[in-house]
């Protein structure tokens, strides 16, 4: 099981039409929920994010999230990470080179944005499935009928 920590601030100044949104950190969690970025449900994440928490509601889609309050998000990342006993099971997500150095001194892994983002993308592409019209479809369904479901066709 991989523990995901994200630099949450980090990661939305990466991506222009979150940043400009005006829910930024529920656009970043669904982003990271849509796109499967962290694979198995299994794997834990933490989104970690400067400051207080935002006026807005925030669905968590099943992570952990803290806002740092008075504190520097880093400062709480590199906390969470000494928490973790197997620190080979962590990948911080950020480009914050000194933060990524900071992690990997103490054991853990560190993966920028977008590294991780391009993984999310090549993952979907090996999940597409290639479309058929519906007339072939039905083509399709009736010619195995006749192959699977005759009675008269000694096969079955």
């Amino acid at each position: 099981m991989l523990q995901f920590i994200i630099d949450g601030y980090n990661f939305v100044h990466k991506i222009p039409k979150i940043k400009d949104s005006s829910t930024p950190c529920s656009d970043l969690l669904f982003l990271i929920y849509k796109n499967k970025l962290t694979g198995s449900t299994n794997n834990s994440v933490w989104v970690i994010f400067d400051g207080g928490r935002p006026p807005y509601p925030i669905n968590n889609f099943q992570y952990k999230v803290l806002f740092s309050g008075g504190e520097i998000a880093d400062n709480l990342i590199i906390k969470k990470v000494k928490q973790v006993k197997n620190k080979k099971q962590i990948l911080v997500v950020t480009d914050d080179r000194q933060l990524a150095y900071r992690a990997k001194t103490l054991g853990a892994g560190a993966i920028s944005v977008n590294k991780f983002m391009s993984k999310a993308k090549k993952s979907q592409k090996k999940e597409k499935t290639k479309d058929i019209s519906y007339s072939l479809q039905r083509e399709i369904t009736e010619e195995l009928k006749k192959i699977w479901l005759d009675k008269d066709n000694p096969q079955t």
